[in-house]
């Protein structure tokens, strides 16, 4: 063997500028002043400007302990949150001990609140109001005072769990494209604060606030329509209010401007603008009766400016943020198209009963030979022997009746024995006929062909009768198929909103997602996104976001993906969890190089399990082909939805067809339902099956009905049982039932054995139970014997 060589790949090594930039860079540290830092930096400043009731600058404290909660980098914000302080009429020395204490008190237990918004509001009230309590002990302190301080440290209270919204917006470093209501309502809020800290700012006869607000509402009331414009425009009415001496009836001049900027946004950018000139001049004259204004004409006409000049770019940005109607849909459209389609297959639906019926009410031939068929054969009889001999006029015309009833004798002892016996020939007929070895003959062959013609009969009619049983399958399918596109679905928007907001956050990109919710109150979620390329997001980390927002365990079906080779997406859906999880193990040996029986087990729709065993006649490949037959088409029927007595009827009216010998094979087949644990054994000539409970007890399955292929219409047996907790359901060939002969009741030495073993695991279980069987055949294999166990538990 070679020795193993370490290849080292090609490294460039690089020196000098690039050198000492990385180190430069490595120095610059938290100073390094990022889109993201600059937006702290203005936001904590105009913050520390803000201020309510002329004196209280709580919202500055907020932002400054939200910062740290997130990361002490954060800081240094606290400078610039005084920077603004500095420059009001606040008194800032209480605001700078409230710093000081938030600083220490934060970086002690950030690690402990850091994701408790509650728990974090609570330290910062504590914080603002000792802050206010130092301060006044160290000048005066009046029970007016305290009050005051009181407000201020619940003011700081609310405001951080607005900020625990808003904050991670602004420092996440990748872009949100979707902000759940919560999230638009707080960003909006902080934004109202923001713009109040503008307030004595003034250029010329403008005031910074005034249009920076309007423009403010303009902006959320073009992107996000009516209800968005007058919410944000109330929020900004009420912090610009509280944060001056202007008069309340503001609040209500935003708040319809903003309704009315939102409903002419139809007309674009100026018919918002418009809508905000109108919202103004309506209620000042309504307010003041005059044509005084209490917000300045040329304010609004600023702002109006700015809005109508701010780039595409921009507003198409605040559209992801405030556009609240990107997925909803036409309801009335759907519920159309619906309703079309149900008719449609409804008609299909019985289109196809009217030809089960047209093709069942063709009738069966009950008699090999009924009394038509009897005189057809003695005239045929008659005119190929009697009528050139010469005793014809004696036998036919002189004795009618009585050759006739010999004849039809014949026939019908031939009919009964299928040969005829010499002592059996009527004595009148033996005396009379002169040719009576050629009637004779004459009469076997014309019944051999008549029971040929008749057998292809009886096959034409159970052909028939197939098609009309797989006419009547698929009338069911159909019809099943338009009640499930009639139920009662609900698109639920609200979820599909909160789920985009949850993989944005994530930084998931997802392109569609819809979510039903049907009449039994599941949840389905179809999602198409970006292939992966086979690395499992879907189960490992969209299945759990979904799980998180819906409250409901998910799981994704089919299991395999589907992917588009043009677009390069996928798409799969997600269903509610079932409650109970299946595991099978199956152990099996055969008498000769091919075994007999063949089995299955698989997942149905609507979370069905399905667990088959075929026992094919005899032993060896013929056997095989006929119980592999049986359990493909089973598989191939129920999967596409066939109901489970239409299964198996067509398996048998197949085996009846297959060929004029005999075959047949038994039918063992167990239905778990996943959601409530009901399973439902149906038996055709199979074994006894058995559920050995969670507490050791076994219950026994039997059966009665003959194997399938054997009749025409097959005796179809089904019991029902509830599973729990722990339960296995055993399914057996009767190779291993028939072992213990020694027994009167073949099903006594199953319970005894599996009483006996204590193993959980189903496969440990089939290979003990099928090592018995084989000791008590004296170690040797005298038939198939196959074993399938099946363990069931709740999923916690």
């Amino acid at each position: 063997m070679a020795d193993k060589i370490n290849v080292i790949p090609y490294q460039r090594v690089y020196s000098g500028q690039a050198h000492t930039y990385m180190g430069e860079r490595k120095k610059t540290g938290i100073f390094h002043l990022s889109k993201n830092m600059f937006m702290l930096v203005l936001v904590g400043f105009l913050l520390g400007r803000a201020n309510i009731l002329d004196g209280l600058a709580p919202f500055g404290i907020a932002f400054y302990i939200s910062l740290l909660t997130k990361d002490k980098k954060y800081s240094y914000i606290g400078l610039f949150v005084l920077l603004g302080m500095f420059t009001t009429h606040i008194n800032t020395a209480k605001y700078i001990i409230a710093l000081a204490l938030s600083f220490i008190v934060f970086l002690v237990i950030r690690d402990k609140v850091r994701a408790k918004t509650f728990m974090t509001a609570i330290a910062a009230s504590f914080v603002m109001f000792l802050a206010g309590l130092i301060y006044m002990l160290a000048t005066e302190i009046y029970i007016y005072d305290l009050v005051m301080e009181g407000f201020e440290s619940v003011v700081v209270f609310v405001f951080v769990y607005i900020l625990s919204y808003a904050v991670p917006i602004i420092i996440q470093r990748r872009n949100r494209k979707v902000l759940s209501n919560e999230e638009l309502i707080c960003i909006a809020i902080l934004s109202a604060v923001v713009v109040s800290g503008l307030a004595n700012i003034v250029i010329g006869n403008f005031r910074i606030k005034n249009i920076f607000g309007i423009l403010l509402t303009l902006i959320f009331a073009y992107n996000g329509g009516a209800s968005i414009g007058a919410s944000v425009g109330i929020t900004i009415g009420i912090i610009t209010s509280m944060s001056s001496i202007e008069t309340p009836m503001v609040i209500s001049i935003y708040g319809f401007s903003g309704l009315l900027a939102g409903i002419f946004k139809d007309l674009g950018k100026k018919g918002s603008a418009i809508g905000i000139i109108l919202g103004n001049a309506i209620l000042t004259f309504y307010i003041n009766g005059s044509t005084e204004v209490l917000i300045q004409f040329e304010e609004i006409i600023a702002s109006c400016m700015l809005f109508i000049i701010m780039p595409r770019a921009m507003m198409q940005y605040m559209e992801k943020f405030a556009n609240a109607n990107n997925y909803k849909i036409d309801k009335t459209r759907s519920e159309r198209i619906k309703e079309m389609i149900y008719l449609r297959l409804k008609e299909y639906s019985n289109a196809f009963s009217e030809l089960a019926t047209t093709y069942g009410n063709i009738a069966e031939k009950e008699k090999l030979i009924d009394q038509n068929d009897m005189a057809n054969m003695v005239d045929e009889v008659a005119e190929k022997i009697c009528k050139h001999c010469g005793m014809c006029r004696s036998c036919w015309h002189n004795n009618f009746y009585s050759t006739y009833n010999d004849i039809v004798n014949v026939i019908s002892y031939l009919e009964s024995y299928g040969k005829i016996k010499s002592e059996k020939i009527p004595q009148v007929l033996k005396k009379r006929c002169i040719k009576l070895d050629s009637l004779i003959d004459a009469i076997m062959g014309r019944f051999e062909v008549h029971k040929v013609h008749y057998e292809w009969q009886r096959r034409l009619f159970e052909s028939r009768q197939l098609v009309a049983e797989q006419f009547e399958g698929v009338a069911h399918i159909i019809d099943d198929l338009s009640k499930e596109i009639n139920m009662k679905i609900d698109f639920r928007t609200e979820v599909e909103d909160a789920l985009y907001v949850a993989f944005d956050k994530e930084g998931i990109p997802i392109d569609k997602i819809t979510v039903l919710e049907k009449e039994d109150e599941k949840f389905e979620i179809a999602i198409e996104k970006r292939a992966c390329f086979d690395r499992k997001q879907c189960d490992e980390r969209i299945a759990p976001i979904v799980s998180k927002v819906i409250g409901r365990d998910v799981v994704r079906k089919p299991k395999l993906c589907k992917a588009d080779a043009k677009t390069g997406n996928c798409s799969f859906t997600l269903t509610e969890a079932e409650k109970y999880r299946i595991a099978t193990g199956v152990a099996r040996v055969s008498k000769d190089d091919i075994c007999g029986d063949s089995y299955s087990f698989i997942d149905l729709p609507d979370g069905k399990y399905m667990m088959a065993l075929s026992d094919g006649m005899g032993s060896g490949e013929r056997a095989a082909k006929e119980s592999q037959a049986s359990i493909s088409v089973l598989e191939q029927l129920m999967e596409a939805g066939f109901e489970k007595d239409v299964a198996i009827k067509t398996i048998n009216s197949i085996l009846v067809l297959k060929s004029s010998e005999e075959t047949f094979s038994t039918m063992d087949l167990s239905m778990v339902d996943l959601y409530t644990g009901k399973v439902e054994f149906v038996k055709i000539g199979a074994a006894s099956s058995f559920i050995k409970r969670a507490n050791g007890d076994v219950e026994v399955i039997r059966s009665t009905s003959l194997p399938i292929g054997i009749l025409n219409n097959v005796d179809i047996e089904s019991f029902g049982q509830r599973l729990n907790n722990g339960d296995f359901v055993v399914m057996m060939s009767d190779g291993v039932l028939d072992a213990d002969s020694d027994v009167d009741e073949k099903e006594q030495w199953i319970i005894s054995a599996l009483k006996k073993i204590k193993s959980k695991n189903p496969q440990r279980i089939a290979d003990d139970l099928l090592d018995m069987a084989i000791k008590k055949y004296g170690n040797k294999i005298k038939d198939d014997m196959t074993v399938m166990i099946s363990k069931v538990w709740e999923v916690r």
